[in-house]
């Protein structure tokens, strides 16, 4: 099994179907051989405004991912400070670095997003970011 954390935008991409590498996110969350990861830091991010807009649809669809993450990274406040080390050293936004921190203290093998591979989050050490950017796509 693959250990695999998937970014924010990626599971987003892969509920609404508007972005060119949508189909390749939904297509990542059926394979068989991975074991994903997740932190409420990802929960937060995800399902902040189907649950404000009442978007039901969206609400089931992020359910069912977390329901079959099988590894949850435990909030604590020392992710959250080695988040805020890595992102004033790498510039990264807030929520890049507690998603990055936390797939490093799970062990995660890969970091799944639709970043280009231009931004800072690939250059976390450790971090095996992929990037589904539709140029990018190589899993």
């Amino acid at each position: 099994m693959i250990k695999t954390y998937v970014d924010a935008n990626a599971l987003i991409a892969a509920f609404r179907g508007d972005h060119p590498a949508s189909d390749q996110a939904l297509r990542l969350l059926g394979e068989p051989g991975r074991a994903f990861v997740a932190s409420a830091y990802l929960r937060l991010e995800t399902l902040r405004k189907p649950l404000f807009y009442k978007r039901e649809d969206e609400i089931a669809f992020m359910d069912c991912y977390f329901s079959a993450v099988s590894l949850w990274v435990p909030t604590t406040d020392t992710l959250v400070e080695h988040a805020l080390v890595l992102a004033a050293q790498r510039d990264l936004g807030a929520m890049d670095a507690l998603h990055a921190v936390a797939a490093l203290q799970a062990g995660a093998e890969v970091f799944v997003t639709l970043e280009r591979p231009t931004k800072p989050l690939f250059h976390v050490p450790g971090l095996n970011t992929i990037s589904l950017h539709p140029k990018q796509i190589d899993l």
